[in-house]
């Protein structure tokens, strides 16, 4: 048996709210299953007409529109029930590995109490009945869910990263190569693929892969504008890493990282706005994103609580 697995951000150019970085680990028969056929029954790309199949694409496609959110959140909870079952708050999701150190959670008002639903537009009937025909479509494929989840960076943190490293991209990099360093301790001696999307411009990994990930040795299958793909050659096994072009389109572990990743940044966002709409009750909430983003940024400026630093609202790039 192998493993597969996909990894994908979200919240990557907001100037307010967090950054996450998803995650799907699935046990797989073959490194070449296709899985959008394979789990065809319960998981579709693009819906018809009355279908009541999960909806698992890019994010971005999966919450547009004014039922997005809902499509969001079934998928999710649906996938989440295989790995924690029975737990549907958003505490036990942000908060276990490969989460980040709780003090920067707790340092942001917003964030320090997580018991509330995760994905509250989804009832516990329709996550089962989702779930029951899920377990027959990975069941009849030899698949197995291993792993799902999201590494939730706070504004806070993510500007001590950015201090660190004095740039974007390689904060992105590293956040990213922390959840793969959880998927190499997840998936023990077994081969691995995982793949990712591709990272800005960048078309060379492989020295940052190196330091990253310690391998024995690194090949280079090709390093090109499609794509970037390398095998990390370790003592007991043999690791697959891609970084390609709309990756969370095409690969089903990808586009799953990214829902997990997207939920997690508007879950997030929910808690943000409640806050601060009690904090300062005539201030309009955000997403964060552009113009709305420095206009919630200039709205709040003046209005701002004692004991909540600056460093923990506005990301510095």
């Amino acid at each position: 048996m192998v493993f597969f697995a996909g990894v994908d951000e979200a919240g990557y150019g907001p100037f307010v709210g967090p950054f996450s970085v998803g995650y799907s680990l699935f046990r797989v028969p073959s490194l070449e299953i296709d899985f959008w056929q394979e789990l065809s029954n319960s998981v579709t790309r693009k819906p018809i007409r009355n279908d009541r199949r999960l909806r698992v694409d890019d994010s971005k496609k999966v919450h547009s529109g004014p039922h997005g959110r809902t499509r969001l959140e079934r998928s999710v909870a649906a996938f989440r029930e295989l790995i924690q079952p029975h737990q549907s708050d958003f505490q036990s999701w942000a908060r276990c590995s490969p989460a980040g150190p709780s003090i920067w959670f707790d340092r942001s008002p917003w964030l320090k109490d997580l018991n509330v639903p995760f994905c509250p537009s989804v009832s516990a009937e329709r996550v089962q009945l989702d779930v029951l025909t899920l377990q027959r479509s990975l069941h009849s494929s030899g698949l197995s869910l291993d792993d799902f989840g999201a590494r939730i960076v706070p504004a806070g943190e993510w500007n001590q990263w950015i201090q660190k490293t004095q740039n974007k991209g390689e904060t992105l990099f590293q956040l990213s190569m922390e959840v793969v360093r959880h998927l190499l301790s997840r998936t023990g001696h077994s081969p691995l693929r995982i793949e990712l999307d591709r990272q800005g411009g960048r078309l060379h990994y492989a020295p940052k892969l190196q330091t990253a990930l310690q391998p024995q040795k690194i090949v280079r299958h090709g390093e090109t504008l499609g794509g970037s793909t390398y095998t990390l050659q370790y003592p007991d096994r043999e690791v697959q890493i891609r970084f390609s072009e709309k990756a969370d389109a095409t690969f089903l572990p990808v586009s799953l990282a990214s829902l997990a990743a997207k939920q997690s940044r508007e879950r997030s966002m929910d808690l943000f706005n409640n806050w601060w709409a009690h904090a300062v009750p005539e201030l309009v909430g955000t997403k964060g994103y552009g113009v709305d983003g420095k206009r919630w940024l200039a709205e709040v400026e003046g209005q701002i609580p004692a004991g909540v630093p600056k460093s923990i609202l506005r990301r510095n790039r």
